[in-house]
């Protein structure tokens, strides 16, 4: 079993890469592809913990589109390469001012001052909206993650700050300079009927597209077919990953997703041949 989508404490997951490594054995996993989103912090950490797991190094990026927006995963990157580095800076010191404006926000909504310290509570990566909620449960403003979204996090809603994204073609094309595969995360969230999926994913695999991630929690076993007969038709590879979050996805288990997937060593095996191209 493999799973090439998770997140550690240095985005929005609650794991830390040595404590996801150390789960990871325990739970059968023989790889795992470390995917923060918009950072590559915790890649550090990741190759350092011994650990029987093959290891792949990854981010997700946030992709703007003109119907909305989708993520792209980046698998067998060279992690250290300077344009990457460089744009997930970019990125980065953009997610701040995000962070900084949200806070802002929350101060008004409580009437009182709050800081990135007060919302961060030890937190060792870049700050998200699920800390944000979480600091919003804990000042008994909401009671779950979910209505801490629903009211104030979601798009539209009093705490949303739109965040900065790349467009597809450059984030494919970062990818590759950093010896990596551009693979679509979670197709089914594109919320494409059948007959608007083939066209758009033809266009993405003419602009840089390598893969769609066909075994993931998004998508129904009984619909796993029907994402690979397009992968297959166009020419795209396959991949499968959890997007396993620790505790702030709580029906999302780190390889199985919602019990439901079982990835074959194999699927890695040919995404890795897909570098040599």
């Amino acid at each position: 079993m493999i799973d090439l989508h998770c997140h550690s404490t240095y985005s929005d997951g609650t794991f830390s890469p040595s404590k996801l490594l150390e789960y990871a054995e325990k739970r059968g996993v023989e790889v795992l592809a470390l995917t923060d989103h918009d950072t590559v912090d915790g890649l550090h950490d990741f190759f350092s913990h011994v650990t029987s797991v093959e290891r792949v190094a990854g981010t997700e990026l946030s992709i703007d589109y003109d119907s909305g927006t989708f993520h792209v995963v980046g698998l067998f990157l060279d992690y250290k390469e300077k344009r990457l580095n460089e744009t997930l800076d970019f990125l980065k010191n953009a997610r701040r001012t995000r962070n900084e404006k949200i806070v802002a926000a929350v101060s008004g909504l409580l009437g009182r001052k709050v800081t990135l310290e007060d919302v961060s509570d030890g937190n060792e990566g870049e700050l998200g909206r699920p800390h944000i909620a979480k600091y919003l449960i804990k000042c008994k403003v909401v009671s779950t993650m979910q209505e801490a979204f629903d009211k104030y996090l979601a798009k539209g809603q009093p705490l949303y700050v739109d965040k900065a994204r790349l467009g597809f073609d450059e984030a494919a094309e970062i990818i590759h300079g950093a010896g990596g595969i551009a693979v679509l995360a979670h197709p089914a969230s594109l919320r494409l009927s059948d007959e608007e999926l083939v066209p758009f994913l033809g266009d993405l695999k003419e602009r840089g597209l390598d893969a769609i991630e066909v075994f993931c929690s998004e998508i129904k076993p009984d619909r796993w077919p029907f994402y690979h007969g397009i992968a297959e038709k166009l020419g795209l590879g396959v991949s499968g990953g959890s997007d396993f979050h620790g505790d702030n996805k709580l029906k999302i288990a780190l390889g199985t997703g919602p019990d439901t997937l079982n990835t074959p060593y194999s699927v890695y095996q040919a995404l890795k041949e897909l570098t040599q191209r």
